[in-house]
């Protein structure tokens, strides 16, 4: 079913919402959103971040956080690329029947621990 899906998803919107792709200027694929934040290392937690990413289909809302430094990426082309995430799953969410149980995503904070970003939940 995911196949069927992904490959509805190719037609349509030139690419599968698992393999979220920055372009350069040229339109060539560059790398997706979870290679470009791989690099969590840092000096002190302001460098961290909590990036919402995604839609929930059944009651809305990110459907994940992530974390990420700012001592290694652009936070700018983080923050355009996850829009581009965000989008695709929105578009995604309305063409499918909606079969998914709102389920609850906490959010996290970040901090610098041992010069690595590390996400906490927040209760």
């Amino acid at each position: 079913m995911r196949a069927i899906i992904c490959s509805i998803t190719i037609l349509l919107l030139g690419g599968c919402i698992s393999t979220p792709m920055l372009t350069s200027s040229n339109n060539v694929p560059t790398q997706s959103l979870s290679e470009l934040i791989e690099d969590t290392s840092c000096n002190a937690s302001f460098q961290c971040k909590v990036l919402s990413v995604g839609e929930r289909a059944a009651c809305g809302g990110p459907s994940k956080y992530l974390v990420y430094s700012t001592k290694s990426v652009d936070e700018e082309q983080v923050e355009k690329l996850a829009e581009q995430v965000t989008m695709k799953e929105k578009i995604l969410n309305q063409q499918q029947t909606q079969v998914d149980v709102c389920k609850q995503v906490l959010p996290i904070q970040a901090l610098c621990i041992d010069n690595q970003c590390k996400a906490f939940t927040i209760k």
